[in-house]
This record gives C-alpha cells, sequence and structure tokens, in this order.
C-alpha cells in the first residue's frame, strides 16, 4: 500500500486531533501517526492510502489545511533496506 506524509502549516496540538481520530476513514485508509513541530508551526502526517486523491479527500472533507503531500518509502535502518515501491494492479477484464 503506498504510503504519504501530508505537510501542514500548523502545529496541531492533541486536542486538535483527538476529534479527528475518532472519524471513520475510507476503506484502505490509515493515518499512522501525526508529528507535530510547535515551535515550526508545522505538522507532518504519515498515512497510508491506495491513492493520493483519498488523502487529498480526508483533508478537504474535514477542512484541513495542507501545504503537500508526498509519496514516500520507508527505510528501515535496522536492516538498512528501503520498502520496495508499492505495485500498482490493475483489474483486468475478462476475455
Amino acid at each position: 500500500m503506498p504510503r504519504f506524509i501530508a505537510v501542514h502549516p500548523l502545529g496541531f496540538k492533541g486536542e486538535h486531533l483527538q476529534p479527528l481520530a475518532k472519524e471513520p476513514l475510507p476503506e484502505g485508509v490509515t493515518w499512522h501517526s501525526t508529528y507535530s513541530a510547535l515551535t515550526e508551526n508545522t505538522s507532518y502526517c504519515h498515512w497510508e492510502a491506495p491513492t493520493r486523491e483519498a488523502i487529498l479527500e480526508i483533508l478537504k472533507k474535514y477542512e484541513i489545511p495542507y501545504e503537500v503531500v508526498h509519496e514516500v518509502r520507508r527505510f528501515d535502518p535496522t536492516t538498512g533496506l528501503m520498502e520496495p515501491a508499492p505495485v500498482e494492479t490493475k483489474v483486468l477484464s475478462p476475455a
């Protein structure tokens, strides 16, 4: 599943995020975590979703400002490996 980092021009605090954490997400979308740099007034949210558009729809629905949403891959320093790029799956029509 593709991973994404959403960059927000706000330093989210727990009281901002707690109500959002209770909202249902579309199937196939996972909000993993949020990192807030309060002194920089910026937050970074880690998501997994089938597409970038799925994340954008959520941000628009809840009127959450964002600067950009990047598709990312995770490097694991304990193994020294970069996770493989997500494989696109195509649905084939019956012949």
